[in-house]
């Protein structure tokens, strides 16, 4: 069964939310409109936690921005294009003034404030119908999985913002930056909260709510990046050990329309029926559409697939080889555009209106999660184990791999091959970076193009541009706020 929450527009606080016709996973059609301090109802409660999964699902974060920011600017993808502000994210000329960075920040933002709305005003609301049952806390816990999951887009890629728990947070309108360190505790306080409230099931099982599951991978994602393998191995086990999600036995099978929400899947923003997704048709091959395409497959990751002898099911899903019927800008003369280049196969377009759901969570990223988080702590046997599980999906033998170091680096590339146009590719590297297997600032300045030359990709040797500028929009509006070394 498929999320089907009736919702409404709704003013609360300075905030309006606006709702859109979306999908019979997120029934997002405008019903009414609910002023704040009218909240009095379990049903108005379940409106305001619509409000924030439709916000997810609304903006143009999830479904365009994330794919610039997360993934235009590592080593798989060459942005291409017509439009500078995208491809300076190929080669390291961002600045605070970069639209999608400055777009992506303002997104995030605003579905936090979504979540907030329900945390402020669902805690104030007592309704005999909640009597026996734990509906509100489960309320409030989907809400703080997703202000959990929206800081850690914010806190991995801005590093320390603000914490704001509430829409107007006490009258401070010009609050001060957070360390990192205090946001990644905010996250996991959120998702602690979440796992202790929520089932394995999604309420009714309604596929796209926040579950247990949810929360515990999520944990398992924010301690790897906090470089805590400890607790990363042990939420990453609780989500393998829960036997309530399996791997897909096809990998093929774990996208399209008929694949959505999967055994495998943890997480998805819902689509389907309505207004679908636009974003897709700008990022994948459409046969007679002459829109230069973002985001084509770079050489040096069709090399790494031709390298590790990956040429199955997880290669013809990852790829969509066609003749480009519009523009390669950038880089110049990266593929020969008089033959095949590798177009993004995992999400198809449909007309501006997919209606596909986009993965956030799914088993893979956790199990190789736990095979790297064991690596490092000296486990080589279970990520042998674990890594080798992915590997037999896609069709390839056990890893060779025996040692600290070549596990590593045998981990990373198996994530790389996995996950692409999935958002992992950067926060990998960053890891691998940290842990001393790769050099970041080598593996994009030596890039080549499908004639083996030189990108020329001028990443600076400080590593200051892993982290993104504050945008200079919103320095202007809090000159509280302080900008990231660097910019």
């Amino acid at each position: 069964m498929n999320i089907n929450l009736k919702s409404t527009k709704f003013v609360c606080g300075v905030m309006l939310i606006m709702m859109a016709s979306c999908t019979q996973n997120l029934d997002l059609k405008p019903e009414s409109e609910i002023v704040a301090g009218s909240f009095s109802s379990a049903q108005d409660a379940e409106n305001l936690l619509t409000g924030a999964y439709g916000k997810m699902a609304g903006n143009g974060y999830f479904q365009y921005n994330r794919f610039y920011v997360t993934e235009g600017i590592n080593d798989n993808h060459y942005v291409n294009g017509d439009n500078p502000q995208e491809m300076s994210l190929e080669n390291f000329s961002f600045g605070p003034n970069t639209v999608p960075i400055k777009d992506s920040y303002g997104d995030v933002w605003t579905q936090i404030s979504a979540a907030n709305a329900v945390l402020d005003n669902v805690s104030l609301i007592n309704d005999p119908k909640w009597e026996g049952t734990t509906r509100k806390e489960q309320i409030l816990a989907e809400a703080k999985f997703l202000r959990a999951l929206n800081y850690y887009e914010l806190v991995t890629q801005f590093g320390g913002v603000p914490v704001i728990l509430s829409q107007l947070n006490d009258g401070n309108t010009y609050p001060t930056r957070n360390t990192k360190e205090e946001v990644y505790a905010q996250i996991i306080s959120d998702l602690k909260f979440a796992e202790s409230n929520l089932s394995a099931a999604p309420y009714k099982n309604e596929s796209g709510r926040a579950t247990q599951g949810a929360a515990q991978a999520l944990l398992a994602k924010t301690y790897a990046q906090m470089l805590d393998y400890t607790n990363c191995l042990a939420y990453a086990n609780k989500v393998i050990n829960s036997k309530t999600y399996a791997l897909v036995d096809d990998y093929s099978k774990l996208w399209g329309m008929d694949n959505k929400n999967n055994k495998e899947s943890i997480f998805q923003v819902q689509q389907g029926g309505g207004s679908g997704w636009w974003s897709f048709q700008i990022f994948a091959y459409a046969t007679g559409d002459h829109w230069p395409k973002r985001n084509i497959g770079s050489a040096d990751l069709v090399r790494a697939f031709e390298t590790a002898g990956d040429k199955g099911a997880r290669y013809t899903s990852t790829f969509n080889w066609q003749i480009p019927n519009a523009s390669f800008n950038m880089p110049v003369n990266a593929w020969d555009v008089s033959k095949p280049i590798p177009f993004i196969g995992k999400y198809a377009p449909n007309g501006w209106n997919s209606q596909d759901n986009i993965q956030l969570l799914r088993l893979a990223d956790v199990i190789l999660l736990a095979a790297e988080a064991s690596n490092q702590l000296g486990n080589t046997a279970d990520a042998i184990a674990k890594l080798n599980q992915i590997r037999k999906r896609a069709g390839l033998g056990n890893t060779t791999a025996t040692t600290k170091s070549d596990l590593g680096l045998a981990i990373l590339n198996e994530r790389r091959l996995e996950f692409v146009f999935e958002s992992n590719r950067w926060n990998d590297l960053k890891r691998a970076d940290a842990n001393g297997y790769i050099k970041v600032v080598d593996v994009m300045n030596n890039q080549k193009d499908g004639n083996n030359k030189s990108l020329g990709y001028s990443m600076k040797a400080d590593k200051y541009q892993l982290t993104f500028p504050i945008p200079q929009q919103d320095i202007y509006l809090n000159p509280k706020l302080t900008q990231n070394p660097g910019y």
